[in-house]
């Protein structure tokens, strides 16, 4: 009986420390699940947290010139006044509004563009900004298709001239006028221009740029990039100059934009008007600085010019085309750096004989010719010396002809 009460308790206690091993083994794993758990949910958290104190920095992206929109600008404010400062990108320059001789920006660099030139030369300089914009033009030019060239970008003072009197010898003041600026009223001396072409013109300037691709592109695309045709089609009574789609300006986008939309050119945008005392001729006159050589002729025929013209012009022998064999370099000089250009005929030697003074009342001579020599500061309206045919402005007296033999004429002031 004791024997089956031992071997009864014995297999209880048995029992008893299996079930606490297992529980204990059962309850080590819960424990080790719920550890993991509880790792996880803490992991977790820590990531949130870190999330929310990470700031997003989107990638940088280099603005292109001209093209990205910048969503921080303002609206355009158009000027209220003309702007006339050389060193400002919206300078305005024309026929009336000049440029100082001397006036030669100081950034001038050279753009990163494709020249039909295989020589350094001043042609390819523009100021710094314009020249940015410029590279970014042609590159977007270039990925849409379109293969540009530089031309003409810079060009000083006495360059243009030279290319100025150029033309009026070789193709006449009324085409010249039509296209050449005179020295100091041209915008390539502002260092914010470039004359642009390409390969199917041979690189030349002409009106035919506009029928091409790539005149077709610039038309629509230059105020992208801060840049206008300056002298646009249908505006020539406005700008001064015929049609020149290959001749852009660089104006800043801002206001580029503001013409292109508009359809305005500077001279509209400012509201220009000629000065009601500016006169055109008068600083064409000075520029070639003619004065007519002192030369011995005949008595004109009453109801004749001294000079011939038209409408006035005083002619120099260079215009249409006759080239003066003395100032092929420059149109503008002739020997002893003397402008004007051409020879100076020595005069016909006045008499020297002996002429018996009259001991009487002189008699009025027949048929001798008299010589007309006005006063040098005595000039008409046409810079043409009064011809004794009555008084000169200013003049004073009744313009009576002083009679020696022969014709002189002085010269002009």
């Amino acid at each position: 009986m004791n024997r089956k009460v031992v071997i009864i308790l014995i297999s209880s206690i048995v029992i008893l420390i299996a079930s606490g091993v297992t529980f204990a083994l059962l309850q080590e794993g819960s424990l080790s699940s719920l550890a993991a758990t509880s790792d996880a949910v803490h992991n977790r958290t820590n990531n949130n947290q870190d999330k929310s104190d990470y700031t997003y920095i989107p990638p940088t992206v280099t603005e292109d010139a001209g093209t990205a929109p910048d969503v921080t600008e303002e609206p355009f404010v158009p000027a209220t006044e003309m702007d006339l400062d050389p060193n400002s990108i919206t300078v305005f320059v024309n026929k009336e509004y000049a440029l100082p001789k001397d006036y030669q920006p100081e950034d001038l660099v050279t753009p990163d563009i494709y020249f039909n030139l295989s020589y350094y030369d001043e042609r390819t300089l523009m100021r710094k900004d314009a020249a940015r914009a410029i590279e970014a033009l042609f590159a977007a030019a270039e990925e849409d298709g379109c293969s540009l060239s530089g031309v003409s970008g810079y060009r000083s003072y006495q360059r243009q001239k030279k290319i100025f009197l150029n033309n009026i010898v070789t193709k006449g003041k009324t085409h010249t006028l039509k296209y050449s600026a005179v020295p100091g009223t041209s915008e390539h001396q502002t260092g914010l221009v470039m004359d642009i072409s390409c390969a199917s013109l041979r690189y030349d300037l002409n009106a035919g740029f506009i029928k091409t691709p790539e005149g077709q592109w610039v038309a629509e695309n230059a105020h992208r990039f801060g840049f206008i045709v300056r002298y646009p089609d249908g505006k020539a009574d406005i700008t001064g100059y015929s049609y020149e789609p290959w001749h852009i300006r660089y104006v800043g986008k801002a206001l580029a934009k503001y013409l292109y939309e508009h359809d305005l050119t500077l001279e509209e945008y400012y509201n220009y008007t000629p000065s009601p005392d500016f006169d055109f001729e008068a600083v064409y006159a000075s520029l070639i600085n003619y004065k007519p050589p002192v030369t011995a002729t005949p008595l004109p025929i009453s109801g004749s010019d001294l000079l011939p013209g038209e409408d006035g012009e005083i002619v120099d022998g260079d215009i249409d085309g006759v080239e003066d064999p003395d100032s092929k370099d420059d149109p503008g000089a002739s020997e002893g750096g003397k402008p004007g250009g051409g020879k100076t005929p020595t005069p016909a030697p006045t008499p020297t004989e002996a002429v018996e003074e009259p001991t009487g009342e002189p008699e009025e001579p027949d048929d001798v010719p008299v010589t007309v020599t006005p006063d040098p500061g005595d000039a008409d309206d046409s810079g043409n010396p009064d011809t004794g045919n009555g008084t000169p402005d200013g003049g004073s007296g009744t313009g009576n002809a002083t009679t020696t033999p022969g014709l002189t004429q002085a010269p002009l002031q």
